[in-house]
């Protein structure tokens, strides 16, 4: 049970569906996929631009829970860290897609994997947290 009406707030939107991240989520995996098909490995444009939606979907659902009143500031606080985590995952990712698939790639997109995986950890934990 959420704290109250505003860590309810929170944790509707972190668990809210949303068929345009699903959308662009599915067209990042099947360019993803494509890359390694092409010259260089260079993902194809429809990839950048999902990767890039997602990127501004999550920045959304961010700016909706820094503007939201709650008592459990904790909570609060860590899905913004966890939501700062993933920006900054779909960040290290945009960057190694600059060098397509290559050794000084790989590095790059290794590190955006881990990042996300803390991200995707803490926005965990979050919920389960706002979900007592």
């Amino acid at each position: 049970m959420a704290a109250d009406e505003g860590a309810q707030q929170i944790l509707d939107l972190l668990n809210q569906p949303s068929s345009r991240l699903y959308k662009d989520a599915m067209a990042f995996s099947e360019a993803s996929s494509e890359a390694f098909k092409r010259e260089y490995g260079v993902m194809p444009q429809y990839g950048v631009e999902a990767l890039a939606d997602m990127r501004v979907f999550y920045r959304e659902v961010r700016q909706q829970i820094a503007e939201i009143e709650t008592v459990d500031q904790t909570a609060k606080a860590d899905a913004l860290k966890a939501l700062d985590g993933v920006d900054r995952q779909f960040g290290a990712y945009e960057r190694g897609l600059e060098l397509g698939i290559s050794a000084p790639a790989m590095p790059k997109l290794r590190r955006s994997k881990q990042i996300g995986k803390e991200a995707v950890a803490g926005l965990r934990r979050t919920i389960r947290g706002l979900s007592k």
